[in-house]
């Protein structure tokens, strides 16, 4: 996940609505219409350029796409409003007035994915294609697109025996867009600047506890923190080196451990611990509200909810491996309703203390649209809509209550909902344009402390009412 407290100036209190929050669908608001086609979807050539597109209950798909060829006869395009991106076999060559099968070859695809095969891949930034500098690492591409200046990663890119698709994932920012990764199993590293690898021939190494040091040339140029216990081929920011100390590419600002940045009373403020640092809000010299706590040894963070200074609401912790624990917590640990990802390995239901004491199951009950696995009524379940919305998580009389919604434009969020499925209390907001807003809901629209930043990571801060910041609390 993002790392979402980069320091940049705010200048004055802003009051500027963001992006538009889309409102959940009532559960059971839509229902499945026409007969199912038992041969699936399917295309009918209307001339050498132009088709028409059904889908596997015979209706016209009206929001389709051309991808791409990839060097064969078969055509890649994509249902932009389900999200489903399917295969037109043969279709380059097929003549005036054939039909033919139109395989699905994924499904929800946002507007940023990559389509593959054996022969050559394409790169859709927002439903646009582009090209940039990429490197190959273990069949995954790390990706510089010059005309964004991010880089991104495609996961499993060439890992496909044939045809495939993939959302795309944007890396954690940095201002250079140089990243390192650790592969374990062949006791090596690497370091990669807009989507090029280093010269390794200029490159020594020297260790600084668990951390590796980089030289180019022989001048120390690199940190690559905790590099001797991460985990291989996760890829972090690089931090420039500065003697015994590191500074990230993405901030200047050096902080003493003991010591507060910004308003550590009854604001927003860093403070660093002598174990990691906390980073978030204030009230009455404690954490309270949203923010998040890093741990220096292991790695592992916090986001979510604080109160009178201790891990109590709706939060998550991401350990240095990826694993997550996820749900209610009363004084760091898990009290209520959680999820707990271990490997693969996903265990759900009611907590006591850290421990699940009422498991609930995940099995998929054949269904397409409705509850699709689970239980949608007073446990865990998934559900889904005909215009490509989708639940996961706890219910409570037949409502959503706590988990994750995405949205079929992409954007998703995670957290609680009221009674009437709206977005509600506390929640972590991730919009598909590339913002960020985490704190507290009421009726569907940011109300109260919460901390947002728009893709470019120019931060809003403070207090929030119907949608808008009202009072900045960041200090400059």
């Amino acid at each position: 996940m993002k790392q979402f407290f980069l320091f940049f100036m705010l200048i004055g209190v802003i009051s500027t609505t963001i992006a538009q929050v889309p409102v959940p669908r009532r559960v059971g608001s839509e229902s499945e219409s026409g007969g199912r086609n038992a041969s699936g979807a399917t295309w009918l050539k209307l001339d050498n350029d132009n088709y028409t597109l059904y889908d596997d209950r015979g209706n016209k798909v009206t929001s389709v796409m051309d991808l791409k060829y990839l060097s064969t006869n078969t055509l890649a395009v994509k249902d932009n409003n389900l999200g489903k991106i399917y295969l037109l076999e043969d279709f380059r060559n097929a003549s005036k007035g054939s039909k033919g099968k139109a395989t699905l070859l994924a499904s929800n695809i946002t507007k940023d994915f990559y389509l593959t095969n054996e022969n050559s891949f394409a790169f859709f930034l927002n439903n646009t294609f582009r090209q940039g500098e990429y490197v190959n690492i273990e069949g995954s591409y790390v990706y510089y697109l010059p005309v964004t200046d991010r880089t991104y990663y495609l996961d499993g890119i060439r890992n496909f025996p044939s045809w495939g698709a993939k959302n795309i994932r944007t890396l954690d920012y940095s201002e250079n867009n140089t990243y390192w990764y650790r592969d374990a199993a062949n006791t090596s590293y690497g370091v990669i600047v807009k989507g090029e690898v280093i010269d390794y021939n200029k490159a020594t190494t020297t260790r600084d506890g668990d951390d590796l040091i980089v030289s180019m040339d022989g001048v120390k140029t690199y940190r690559l923190p905790n590099y001797y216990t991460i985990a291989s081929f996760i890829f972090k920011p690089v931090k420039m080196y500065a003697g015994g100390s590191s500074t990230t590419t993405t901030t200047t600002t050096t902080t003493q451990e003991g010591t507060c940045e910004g308003d550590c009373k009854d604001g927003w403020g860093k403070y660093v611990y002598d174990n990691g640092y906390y980073s978030g809000f204030w009230k009455d010299g404690l954490k309270h509200g949203y923010g998040l706590y890093k741990w220096d040894a292991s790695g592992g963070k916090y986001i979510g909810q604080w109160e009178n200074d201790k891990m109590t609401g709706y939060g998550v912790y991401i350990a240095k491996n990826e694993d997550n624990i996820i749900g209610e917590f009363v004084d760091g640990t898990l009290n209520g309703f959680g999820i707990t990802v271990t490997g693969d390995e996903w265990k759900q239901g009611v907590f006591k203390n850290g421990t699940l004491v009422t498991p609930y199951k995940f099995v998929d009950t054949g269904n397409k649209i409705g509850c699709t696995a689970g239980d949608c009524e007073e446990k865990y379940g998934r559900y889904a809509w005909d215009g490509g919305d989708s639940f996961t998580g706890f219910w409570k009389g037949g409502n959503m209550y706590m988990g994750t919604y995405k949205f079929a434009n992409g954007d998703v969020y995670s957290g609680y909902f009221n009674r009437s499925n709206q977005l509600h209390n506390f929640g972590r907001y991730f919009y598909e344009s590339g913002g960020y807003y985490g704190g507290e809901w009421d009726d569907g629209e940011q109300q109260g402390r919460g901390y947002y930043h728009d893709k470019d990571y120019v931060q809003q801060i403070g207090i929030w009412d119907a949608g808008e910041l009202i009072k900045s609390l960041k200090k400059e």
